[in-house]
């Protein structure tokens, strides 16, 4: 059953945590804080975000490591993921999310660039905490 975030009630629901996990995300990236990007993703992305760059030519073996290593070569600056992620960047929105056991799915739309995307994405319940785990769909809206 999907119920729209703005009536989950109590700050410890696990719908409320579902879109802090979330909303803290685009936060810690705005201020490249990759150790809480990776620390809210689940172990099995944490190996992909690592065994992808190795495949590239990288050879980090943590998720935070990679990600700065990637950001680096990619010649992103820290204002650049502030704009991209924080204020007077992607503006987000949970739109839904869907609770079934340790598993769920969140809807979100985000606008950036001038275009709307409306994404799913797989969450799970690891050691009593909700991580990011997948994008199911990202469909650009507008």
């Amino acid at each position: 059953m999907q119920v729209p975030v703005g009536l989950v009630t109590g700050a410890t629901s696990d719908r409320q945590q579902i879109a802090d996990l979330f909303n803290g995300m685009y936060t810690a990236m705005a201020h490249g804080d990759y150790a809480t990007v990776c620390g809210d993703l689940t172990a099995s992305q944490q190996a992909k975000v690592v065994a992808g760059a190795q495949r590239a030519g990288l050879n980090e073996s943590s998720c935070a490591d990679t990600l700065t290593a990637v950001i680096k070569r990619a010649g992103i600056s820290r204002s650049q993921l502030a704009q991209t992620f924080g204020a007077g960047g992607a503006n987000h929105k949970v739109d839904s999310i869907s609770i079934h056991g340790d598993q769920a799915t969140v809807k979100f739309t985000e606008q950036t660039n001038g275009r709307s995307y409306v994404e799913t994405d797989a969450v799970l319940r690891q050691n009593g905490k909700w991580r990011a785990d997948r994008i199911l769909t990202r469909n650009q809206t507008g």
